[in-house]
Order: C-alpha cells, then sequence, then structure tokens
C-alpha cells in the first residue's frame, strides 16, 4: 500500500521526535499529591516514624552585605522534637555573640544581642512567630517539620508550577496556618525531579503610610524577606536530609537596604536523643 505524506504532515512528525512528551517533572500537582511525594522522598514511612528528636551540630557563619559591617564564624545547634525547636548559632564576635530562637510548644522566645536589644533577624523571629511555631523554620532538619503533620495542623496548601528559579525547576507550595491571621506569605519549593525541600520564602510588606515620593500619592513601603535554601543531601538513618543551610534576611526600606545571610555547613546529625524541657527556652 502506498501512502503519500503532505509537508505539514511531516514536519508535525519531526516536531514530535524533537520534542517528546514531557516528564513526570512537568506534570501540574496538587497539593495533597506533592506532599505525599515529599514525604517519599524523605524516607520510608518507617524511617520517618523512628525519628522521635534530631539533635544538629554544624560550622556557623554570618556576613552582612548591606546595611551594616561585620563577618564572623562560630558554631550552630539546632535541637527538635515533633513539637518543639531551638535553634543557635553562636559567634565570637563582642557585639553580634549570634542567634537564639526557641519553640516550647506553647511560646516563642528569642535572645537579644545586648540587654534589651535584639538583632533585626530575632525581632523578625519574635514578631512572626508562626514560622517556628507551625514548624517551618529550619525546613526538614527539623523533627518537626511542618509538611510532616500536615493532617494536625491543616494549614491552607496551594501548589503551582513547575517554574524555573535560579536554573532549576522546581514546584512552589503555598503555605498558610489555619490559626492565627498573618500577613506573612510563605512559599515553599521543591525540586521538580526529586520533590527534596530545597527552599523557602517568607514575605513581608509593611506599608509606612508615608508619600512615596514629593509630588506622589501611595505608601512607601517596606519589604521584609527571609530566605531558607538546602542542599548537600545525604542519608542519615534512613532519611535524606540536608547538609548545608543558607538563610538570607533582606528589608528594602524606603531609603536604605538591609541585607545579611548565615550559613550553617559541616553538619552532623543524631536522632533520638533524649532533650530536656530547658533546651526549648531562651533565656
Amino acid at each position: 500500500m502506498n501512502v503519500r505524506f503532505s509537508l505539514p504532515w511531516i514536519l508535525a512528525a519531526l516536531l514530535l521526535a524533537a520534542c517528546p512528551p514531557a516528564g513526570a517533572e512537568d506534570e501540574k500537582r496538587t497539593p495533597e499529591e506533592l506532599v505525599a511525594k515529599h514525604l517519599a522522598s524523605l524516607g520510608s514511612e518507617e524511617a520517618r516514624a523512628a525519628v522521635k528528636t534530631r539533635a544538629l551540630a554544624g560550622a556557623a557563619s554570618f556576613l552582612i552585605r548591606l546595611g551594616g559591617n561585620g563577618e564572623g564564624s562560630g558554631a550552630a545547634n539546632i535541637l527538635s522534637d515533633r513539637r518543639r525547636t531551638r535553634i543557635g548559632l553562636r559567634f565570637r564576635e563582642v557585639d553580634y555573640p549570634g542567634e537564639q530562637a526557641a519553640f516550647d510548644g506553647k511560646s516563642v522566645t528569642v535572645g537579644f544581642v545586648r540587654p534589651g536589644q535584639r538583632s533585626a533577624l530575632s525581632q523578625f523571629i519574635f514578631h512572626h512567630d508562626v514560622i517556628l511555631r507551625e514548624g517551618l523554620l529550619g525546613g526538614v532538619l527539623t523533627a518537626g517539620w511542618a509538611l510532616l503533620d500536615v493532617e494536625r495542623r491543616k494549614p491552607k496548601l496551594s501548589s503551582f508550577g513547575p517554574k524555573k528559579i535560579e536554573g532549576r525547576s522546581l514546584y512552589e507550595l503555598s503555605y498558610r496556618n489555619r490559626k492565627g491571621a498573618t500577613d506573612l506569605l510563605i512559599s515553599l519549593y521543591f525540586e521538580a525531579e526529586t520533590c527534596r525541600h530545597v527552599l523557602t520564602e517568607y514575605r513581608l510588606v509593611v506599608p509606612s503610610g508615608m508619600p512615596e515620593a514629593p509630588g506622589r500619592t501611595g505608601p512607601r513601603h517596606t519589604y521584609h524577606t527571609v530566605t531558607e535554601s538546602f542542599d548537600d543531601f545525604r542519608v542519615v538513618d534512613g532519611l535524606m536530609l540536608p547538609h548545608s543551610y543558607k538563610l538570607v534576611y533582606t528589608v528594602d526600606l524606603p531609603n536604605a537596604t538591609y541585607l545579611a545571610h548565615w550559613t550553617i555547613s559541616d553538619i552532623k546529625i543524631a536522632h533520638n536523643a533524649p532533650m530536656q524541657d530547658a533546651f526549648f527556652l531562651v533565656q
């Protein structure tokens, strides 16, 4: 049988051959599917359930890039169980001893860099304590990671993507806590291929009520952005966990910008060590 193909049919066939169907990483995913695939990327249900507490230690550093001067190194610890978290960064600088933030299951407490004065980062965490209360800060590095307990927390979730962010294909999961109103916009990002949690972004816009510029109307806004990024994933006790962590805090004021970042590297992780109640209170 002789079959004749017109030029449009030939071109269409060549186009399909050059552009194969989108892979799994290009599929739309519901929030439920995304959470389920993310949890599977962490490890088996048995491995996840076996972890009651997590103790993390590593090398810490900080650098203030804009709005001030300072850099230094020190040590970091993150202690957590299913409902409580303590994050500590200790530095050698006299003017900046570090950061301390904790949630004891009821209240969030943070440290002071000097008597009566909190750092810009601690002030943000204290006033927007939902990020500790909901088990978001620290991501999968904490045993109380928010997505491990979605059924109890019952957040409002919306999924988007995949989208290209810094050259990577990532899914976005918008997270809004069920209890308490907040103006904080929270986005969790996951690798399209692995569904590992690699990025969290917290965004806040604060109107000042002042004119934007002489002769203009409208408020002059202050923009707060905190990003957490996670890398260097390795298996610990059957769980795929990051061993590199970076937090960046940016404040865009009408006439100035503050930009600083903190890193934790050389991370060591231990599971199921006993935790005292005093660990989860900053005094």
